[in-house]
């Protein structure tokens, strides 16, 4: 058989397989749509579940293919931190699907699982950093939030490891970076109504 009528074969096999027989559907727990190229970020989970429910050998795909940051090529690696996939979000919508080697897909997400707006976030200005990039000479980040009451602040790199973690005040809050390196972070706010908004931004 050519291989692309193979590979045509294979993914509507997929495709029909994960629509009638999926059993789990994994949850996003953040998501920043892409700007620029594959600046987006999308975390999901939990990792463990995807191994309870089918038999392997396992293979995976994100469809439409390119709609992550291949990395490696085919299949895409997973970025697993602890129980979480996070991964370089290219494009939206964007499905995760899960299947075994026979070809019945036990655990899959079909269907945009990307939104726009994550359900139960905070509204769109609720708060504002600066500055952006942060320089390393001066590293201290400031939070402005419109909301009052106490809130939870959480500092991720773009692997999802957690480096700063905070309780503040709705106002004006500085967080000190000191000893933070260059690159690329993610902010987590969660208010005490447990909405949550995110917003990436630069160390230099």
């Amino acid at each position: 058989m050519k291989p692309l009528r193979t590979l045509a074969v294979f993914l509507s096999l997929v495709a029909f397989t994960c629509h009638a027989s999926a059993q789990t559907t994994l949850t996003t727990y953040y998501v920043i749509p892409p700007s620029n190229g594959c600046d987006g970020i999308w975390a999901f989970g939990p990792y463990s579940s995807l191994w309870n429910s089918c038999s392997g050998p396992y293979m995976w795909l994100f469809d439409p293919v390119g709609c992550v940051d291949s990395g490696l090529g085919q299949p895409v690696p997973l970025n697993v931190v602890g129980d979480t996939v996070i991964m370089d979000l290219c494009s939206q919508p964007c499905d995760f699907l899960f299947y075994a080697d026979t070809g019945l897909c036990a655990v899959c997400i079909c269907g945009p699982l990307i939104p726009t707006k994550v359900p139960g976030t905070v509204v769109e200005g609720s708060f504002s950093i600066a500055p952006n990039p942060v320089p390393s000479s001066a590293p201290v980040l400031v939070l402005n939030t419109v909301n009052t009451g106490t809130h939870y602040v959480q500092m991720l790199d773009l692997s999802g490891r957690s480096l700063l973690v905070r309780t503040v005040n709705g106002g004006r809050s500085e967080l000190d970076l000191s000893g933070i390196p260059p690159g690329g972070y993610l902010l987590l706010i969660r208010d005490g109504a447990g909405h949550l908004s995110t917003q990436r931004f630069q160390v230099e």
